[in-house]
């Protein structure tokens, strides 16, 4: 009885405990599962913060510093210092984002703003419920802007509409960003 009650807890906990400590699982018929974190070389750490951080809203996981062998070994470089943080949307503890930026390091220079994709480029995608919030400080902050919310795909006679826009940040990452159910106005 005893150890019945033991499972029945055990599982209870790990049922209830926040997501925070699990990883997701591979889906039927993958190789990977869902994407654990993307991560971005950017070169001010601090800069980038202020963006994913303080406007978009992502909260710090991870921070700290890397360094030595092992650090060297897995991004190919030498006694290189590495700030990471780990910013992360919830208690998801995957769809995260890691901003590394190489301490002392002479970066080339931050690219030309422009405000069009081209063929190369990359882009985070986040669902929002406050999209227009958002373009505002984005435009307010500088970043450049390839399309302020619009509505992609409209849907004839629908009650709700969504809305999409891109962005870059000063590393030239484009952010994507998409609000659904907005309404349409009368």
């Amino acid at each position: 009885m005893t150890r019945l009650i033991t499972l029945l807890v055990a599982v209870t906990f790990y049922w209830s405990a926040p997501a925070m400590t699990q990883e997701p699982d591979f889906p039927d018929g993958f190789i990977l599962s869902p994407l654990m974190r993307s991560t971005h070389f950017v070169r001010d750490l601090d800069e980038s913060l202020k963006l994913y951080q303080d406007i978009l809203g992502l909260r710090p996981r991870v921070e700290r510093t890397l360094e030595g062998e092992r650090t060297d070994a897995i991004l190919g470089t030498k006694d290189k210092p590495v700030r990471v943080s780990i910013l992360q949307s919830g208690d998801l503890v995957y769809a995260n984002v890691g901003l590394f930026q190489f301490v002392e390091d002479d970066s080339p220079p931050r690219p030309e703003p422009r405000t069009y994709a081209q063929t190369g480029d990359a882009a985070v995608v986040f669902l929002t419920s406050d999209i227009f919030g958002i373009y505002e400080k984005v435009k307010a902050a500088g970043y450049p802007i390839v399309s302020p919310p619009m509505i992609l795909f409209p849907q004839e006679g629908s009650d709700t509409q969504s809305y999409e826009m891109l962005f870059f940040d000063h590393d030239g990452i484009g952010v994507n960003l998409i609000q659904r159910d907005v309404p349409t106005p009368q």
